[in-house]
């Protein structure tokens, strides 16, 4: 049985751990352009949208997607 110190340090990091192997960072293929400012038709705001590869346009702010040449 262990005694009550050893299962308290059992449960509370020591702040020594360093992960055995390094972070994998994933890529995401969102295929986007430099944004620009325009108007968000959801929030009736300017805001900065990322422009699509195919002209579509997602506001940073709430995610809305408008179409290309809407």
């Amino acid at each position: 049985m262990r005694g009550p110190l050893a299962v308290l340090r059992a449960l509370v990091p020591s702040g020594r751990h360093r992960a055995t192997t390094p972070a994998v960072l994933i890529a995401l293929d969102l295929d986007a352009e430099p944004g620009e400012f325009a108007v968000c038709p959801a929030e009736q705001v300017v805001r900065y949208h990322a422009v699509q590869a195919d002209g579509a346009r997602r506001c940073w702010t709430c995610s809305t997607v408008t179409e290309a040449g809407a």
